[in-house]
């Protein structure tokens, strides 16, 4: 009796593909795997990630590299941005035009700064981490 192949998650799915897509466009490699890091705390994390708001950051990252590339590699990189977005399920609506530019990302690190720092800053000074933070996940 042959062996059946077992399901892979989401995640492994993805990570699969975006496998390929290092073996055929190696000099982006570290870049990619980088990203694939970051899709894998998706599934890793320890509270859930309902919205999907590092998916969608990853998307917005493929689809906005920031390194130089020829129109094929480029291909690439969106096909795996459109991979990602199938497997979460997500609308096109849903992805961020630039990584952080998602509704309420600078309230949700505010909110989360706020709670790690609380007594060691005041809120003018959350204030100004928040926005520094919020520049360096722009980019």
């Amino acid at each position: 009796m042959p062996a059946s192949k077992s399901k892979l998650s989401p995640s492994q799915e993805l990570m699969a593909r975006i496998m390929r897509i290092v073996r055929t466009c190696p000099e982006a490699a570290s870049e990619v795997l980088e990203l694939m890091f970051l899709v894998s705390q998706i599934e890793a994390a320890t509270t859930v990630d309902r919205e999907y708001r590092d998916a969608r950051r990853v998307i917005s990252r493929l689809r906005n590299p920031l390194w130089e590339m020829g129109p094929s590699d480029r291909d690439k990189l969106l096909a795996a941005a459109e991979t990602i977005r199938r497997v979460c399920r997500l609308d096109e609506q849903d992805i961020p035009p630039t990584p952080i530019a998602e509704a309420g990302e600078r309230a949700r690190v505010e909110a989360r700064l706020a709670a790690a720092l609380a007594g060691e800053f005041d809120a003018a000074q959350i204030a100004r981490v928040t926005g520094v933070v919020a520049a360096v996940l722009q980019d």
